[in-house]
């Protein structure tokens, strides 16, 4: 009968050659690991940046709209703003720690209460000018608004610059 298996044939692995195998095998589980970690850390951030930006957006865009009708500025400070708007509504903006608040109301009132549109924001700044684009010499010159939003969240942050002319002005 004939060897079928030739010279050596029933030789395995050598416990070198099994240390070797298995050394290159975690080393590709290694950089396959970091690769996947990098991409988890990179749509973590990504996640974050687009919430700072939404939140940003969708409050400017919410003064945006309701200044373009209004009527009157009553209150024309650099870090708020109170006017009356296009459904005769009294309409103020302000940040209070952190939290950028919105109120309407029939009446006067303060700055307090609200309805919250945004967190984290660390600036709300406005501009008045009058009809010259010159800065406003009272409430009641305002004939446009410029906005500046800040909002940031850890490391990530969004600033958004808006202006706004009062039609009904």
């Amino acid at each position: 009968m004939r060897n079928l298996g030739g010279a050596g044939a029933g030789r395995g692995f050598t416990l070198v050659e099994l240390l070797v195998g298995l050394i290159v095998g975690l080393l590709v589980l290694a950089g396959v690991h970091r690769i996947f970690v990098a991409g988890i850390k990179t749509q973590n951030t990504t996640s974050l940046q687009t919430e700072v930006n939404r939140k940003a957006q969708v409050a400017i865009d919410s003064m945006i709209s309701k200044l373009r009708g209004s009527s009157e500025v009553l209150d024309a400070s650099p870090g708020r703003i109170w006017f009356i708007d296009q459904d005769g509504d009294n309409c103020r903006f302000w940040v209070s720690e952190g939290t950028l608040y919105r109120y309407l109301d029939e009446s006067a009132g303060n700055y307090s209460g609200g309805v919250p549109l945004a967190s984290n924001v660390s600036q709300l700044q406005f501009e008045y000018l009058d009809r010259d684009g010159q800065p406003a010499a009272s409430a009641d010159a305002v004939y446009s608004v410029g906005i500046l939003l800040h909002v940031e969240r850890s490391a990530h942050v969004a600033e958004l610059r808006s202006a706004v002319r009062l039609r009904n002005k």
